[in-house]
């Protein structure tokens, strides 16, 4: 259920175990052939099919669609937020439903630069709130492991404007998709400890703005995406976030004990 589609004492009235859901993206370039909204759509694709999963129990507050997205900035239509900005905004907005009586939390993100920032923002949170919980999830981690079947290309295949996404978009928003633009992109030989994707990070970290290491903004084989992968995606990774919430607080108000068994209702 969305916070904004409420009136304030149907807000009041509802459990204070319900899980309050925080999602977050990014407003940034991805390639010639993605609109630069691509992760709020994607974000906005996974926590809509997450809710209705937890048969609509869920209380989703409006999307925070800019995010930490300097290392795209150099590609034209890209916004970004400090860190410190966008941690700021997050733990104002978990304050704001902390202060209302909610104490289980988890902010949904679909953007990678957020991910690192992301740790500092639970960590703070369980300092701040400590009778709170919060998670901070991102969903291809959540449920990366299960999807690592599903990419068909070798390294680099899953990272940015990549199968995975260009997949997904392909089912939710199939008219901002234009494949006739794809093309593969990314470091073909990267050094080993550096090497990472979506699924899997490297054994050491190297930040380097897109325009250092990739020509046209992608970081991936979009071409191997499909509009049956996006919907394998979609579905494995709202089964893994259910599982996550019974994980955290079985028998919570705000989950159900098992996914849908026949597939997902999309919300457009």
């Amino acid at each position: 259920m969305k916070l904004e589609r409420l009136k304030s004492p149907e807000v009041r009235a509802l459990p204070r175990d319900t899980v309050v859901v925080i999602p977050v993206a990014s407003i940034e370039q991805h390639g010639p052939h993605l609109p630069v909204g691509t992760d709020s759509l994607i974000g906005q694709g996974v926590v809509d099919a997450f809710d209705a999963a937890c048969g609509n129990k869920l209380l989703v507050v409006p999307m925070l669609r800019w995010g930490c997205s300097e290392h795209h900035m150099a590609f034209q239509g890209s916004l970004t937020l400090t860190h410190e900005t966008f941690e700021a905004a997050v733990l104002q907005v978990v304050e704001s439903m902390f202060r209302h009586g909610f104490r289980r939390f988890v902010v949904l993100n679909s953007h990678g630069g957020n991910r690192s920032v992301g740790g500092v923002i639970a960590e703070k949170a369980s300092f701040k709130w400590p009778e709170a919980q919060l998670i901070f999830a991102t969903w291809f981690q959540v449920a990366g492991a299960q999807l690592k079947h599903l990419a068909e290309g070798e390294y680099p295949t899953v990272g940015h404007a990549c199968e995975f996404e260009t997949a997904v978009m392909m089912l939710l928003h199939p008219d901002l998709v234009d494949m006739s633009k794809a093309q593969d992109d990314g470091p073909l030989n990267p050094r080993h400890p550096f090497k990472g994707d979506l699924l899997s990070g490297g054994a050491a970290t190297l930040s380097l703005p897109f325009d250092k290491m990739t020509i046209r903004g992608v970081y991936g084989r979009p071409r191997l995406a499909s509009v049956e992968k996006g919907r394998k995606l979609l579905e494995i990774t709202t089964a893994e976030l259910v599982n996550m919430l019974e994980v955290a607080w079985p028998g919570s108000s705000g989950t159900i004990a098992k996914p849908l068994p026949h597939g997902l209702p999309l919300a457009r």
